[in-house]
Order: structure tokens, then sequence, then C-alpha cells
């Protein structure tokens, strides 16, 4: 008997999304249609927190704009209690988020996607990128990429939500959202699919992977082709002078993975440092502002999550105590407002520690081999490089600066520089900087949401 023609799936009479038949909740068709929706929508969810952040920008500091140039900008009081005053009222939307979620503990998107049930609150979300606009716009050294992340992801909950699906397939939305989030961050499509697979999944299904591609792709084409959103890292010409540098390039590799687990260590004794306190939490994140507002009086460059700083960088590198002292104060300001428990990601301060020890390497090996390429290779490299040692996901790493580059010539050095450096880092620490929200479930939340870990702005 012939199967009755494919009808579509039904408008709910409540005016929700069209509702999918029992039969459709498995084909694959409709969740690409849903993914592809859920890249839009992630992808404008991010739009609008970036423009809210412009706007809080301005009400806090008064120079919307490079948060570094509006810290310049200040007299050194208002650099020491900008940051303080925005964490405190960044604690205080906390607070009330937790009132909001009356006791119970709301997953961040990897714990979701992982082990939970993929749903995600919407007031809990909205009240959480809230309290990350906060401590972003007055200085917190911190990125914005992870609530613009997570909030993404909410939206392929939400969406899930509506057309009814559960279990296996929900998840598979919300990871779609947060694949989005990260293309829109990153203007990297490829990347944004294959964190999610490469980091949560732990592997490239192509049932999987074909969702995440659909969203990341749409996500990224709408917000930086569509819109004109301007890549966050803007990358000069390099190339690698000669492959006799390979050898440089492994060594650059095992250094960083080395150093990574001391990273990842650090911010881990921060946060349960700033948890022993007998202080509320509007008064702890107040406290890692003040931390961030005092370093800033030394070193402006640490407000923020560092976008300009390695931009300049890398179009004309300052001198060697210079590059030293701002990547210390930036390691510490970051340990300060990620301890505190501020939400944002880590994610973008690890590309900028990766970049300036990148930089410090290839200056010395430039000094010993004049001919050997520019420092700034060395710190293009080692921004992907830092990612794989502290993430353990080397694919996602060195795609992601690949598709910031596009330099068809830094492929070999940078795939053996993340590989080696991923390896040296799991075999010091086995964990990677992930590893708490996608095993134990505890409110680690992320590269990204609650540091230490990732998918926050100076324009």
């Amino acid at each position: 008997m012939k199967e009755p023609a494919d009808q579509g799936p039904e408008i709910s009479a409540k005016g929700h999304l069209p509702t999918l038949p029992a039969g459709y909740h498995g084909h694959d068709r409709w969740l690409l249609l849903l993914a592809a929706l859920i890249g839009l929508v992630g992808g404008l969810a991010t739009v609008a927190f970036h423009e809210g952040m412009a706007f809080t920008e301005n009400l806090a500091t008064g120079h919307p704009g490079s948060l570094v140039a509006a810290s310049e900008s200040l007299p050194p009081w208002r650099r020491v209690i900008t940051p303080a005053l925005g964490g405190l009222v960044a604690g205080g939307v906390l607070l009330l988020a937790r009132r909001v979620a009356r006791g119970k503990k709301q997953p961040d998107y990897l714990e979701a996607i992982a082990i939970g049930d993929g749903r995600q609150d919407v007031r809990g979300t909205l009240l959480r990128s809230a309290s990350s606009l906060c401590t972003i716009a007055s200085g917190g050294s911190i990125g914005r990429e992870g609530a613009m992340v997570q909030l993404a992801a909410a939206t392929g909950s939400w969406v899930g939500q509506l057309t009814r699906f559960q279990g296996d397939q929900l998840r598979l939305l919300l990871a779609c959202g947060a694949a989005a989030g990260f293309a829109s961050a990153y203007d990297a499509a490829i990347s944004g699919a294959i964190f999610i697979a490469e980091v949560v999944y732990g592997t490239l299904l192509i049932r999987r992977l074909g969702p995440l591609m659909v969203a990341s792709v749409t996500a990224n084409v709408t917000v930086h082709q569509v819109l004109g959103y301007e890549p966050v890292y803007r990358i000069p010409a390099l190339h690698v002078t000669s492959l006799w540098e390979l050898p440089l390039f492994l060594l650059l590799g095992a250094l960083l993975g080395a150093l990574a687990p001391l990273f990842m260590a650090l911010l881990d004794g921060t946060r349960r440092l700033f948890n022993r306190l007998p202080v509320t939490l509007p008064l702890r994140l107040a406290l890692g502002g003040l931390v961030v507002g005092v370093i800033s009086v030394w070193r402006p460059e640490v407000w923020g999550n560092g976008y300009s700083v390695v931009n300049g960088m890398l179009h004309m590198p300052g001198p060697v105590l210079f590059v030293l002292s701002v990547l210390v104060a930036k390691v510490m300001a970051t340990a300060a407002t990620s301890g505190s428990g501020a939400v944002g990601g880590v994610f973008t301060p690890t590309i900028f520690v990766g970049a300036m020890l990148g930089l410090l390497a290839g200056d010395a090996f430039h000094s010993l081999w004049p001919g050997s390429s520019m420092p700034t290779v060395y710190a293009v490299v080692g921004m992907g490089t830092f990612l794989a040692a502290t993430t353990h996901a080397p694919l996602m790493s060195f795609l992601i600066i690949f598709e910031m580059t596009l330099e068809y010539q830094l492929v070999p050095a940078l795939m053996l520089a993340c590989l080696t450096a991923y390896h040296v880092s799991r075999a010091l620490r086995r964990k990677s900087i992930y590893h708490e929200a996608l095993h134990r479930g505890t409110a680690i939340e992320e590269e990204f949401y609650v540091a230490p870990a990732e998918p926050q702005s100076e324009r």
C-alpha cells in the first residue's frame, strides 16, 4: 500500500512553533532545518549581546569601544573602582538569578549537552547574561564569548522544547545553538561545529556533525556576511620562512604544553581561594574587580578580553619586557576575575596568553637564528597551541587559527605545535579546562562560561 504523502509538521493551536509528528523526530532533514533556524536565531542573540555590550560599556566608562582605550583614558582612581563596582552589580544580578531558580542548580550548556536533559531556563540565562555584561563592561578580565555562546545555546534549547524534542535530539539542538554562538563570536564557521563535536561529544559522527555545521555556518553568514560584523582578530599576512624551522615549532608546542597545566592550576586555585572567603557573592565579585582595578593602574591592558592588545602586538610587537609585563598582569587579572565567580569565558584570555607566550618564544628564536620567521608568526601559532594544551582539542585549535588566517603555509607548523602541546599537557594533567563541566556536572561553567573554562568586549 502506498505511503501517504508528506504533509509536513502541524501548526500548534497555541501559537507555538510547528510541533513535529512523532514519526519525524528521528528524521535528519527536520534536524537540519531546525539547525538552520537555530543558527539564525542564535547568531542574532549574539548580536543583541554585542550591542548591549557597547551600551553598557558607555554607561560604565563613558568611552564606548576598546576597553583598553577606556582604561588608559581614565584617571587611576577610576581604573580601581570601576571594575569593583561592576563586580558588585554583577554579583547582585547573580543572586537574583539564584532566587529565580529557587535553589535549583542551573546547568551551563556544556553540562546540559553532556550529561543533562538539554533544557535551559529562559530567565536564568538572561540574568546570567546581564551579570556578564556588568562584569565585562566595567573592565573585568574575562571574555564576552562565554555569555554569547551560552545565550545562543539557550536559543537552541528553547527551539527544541517548542518543537517538542526530547532526550538526545534536544541536547543536539542545544549543541547547535552553542556552535552557532561560537561561530558568531569568532567568525569561525567550521571551528564552531568542531568545538562542540570534539570537546563535548568526543567524536565526529556525521549525524551530529551535520546539524552542528548547518547551525554554525548559518550563524556565521548571518552575523559576518549579512550584518557585516568584522572578525575580532585582524591577523596580518604571515608565512613560515623554511620547513627547517619545524623543530622550533615542536619546541614551542612542548613549552606551551608544559605551561598550560600551570595556567589551569592557577585558575582552579584562585577559584578555591575566593570560595573560602566568608563574604557574600556580590562582595566576592567586587573583590575580584578590585584586584583587576589595582593591576590596571600598572597595566591598563588587562581590561577586557584583550582583542585590541593582541591585534596591536601582531601588527607592531612591543619590547620583550613590555610583553612580559602585560602577560603577567593579564594572567593575574584573569585569575582574579574568573576566580571570583564572574560569568564569562576564559577562552579568549587563553588565546591572549598563547599569543604573548608565542611572541616571547619567537623573539628568542629569532635572536638565536636571525633567518627564522618573524616573532609574530610564533605568536599566531601560539594562540592555537595554547588552546590545544588547555582544551585538549587539537583539531578545533588548529582549525580556528587556520580560519582566522587562511594561510596554508602555516598548516605544518600549526598542526605540529598543536599536537605536541596537546600530548605534553595531557601527560602532565589529564583534565582539560572543561573536565568538571563535562564529567562531574559541577558549577564550573565553561571556556567558556563561568571560569575557569570556553565558546567575552573590545570592539
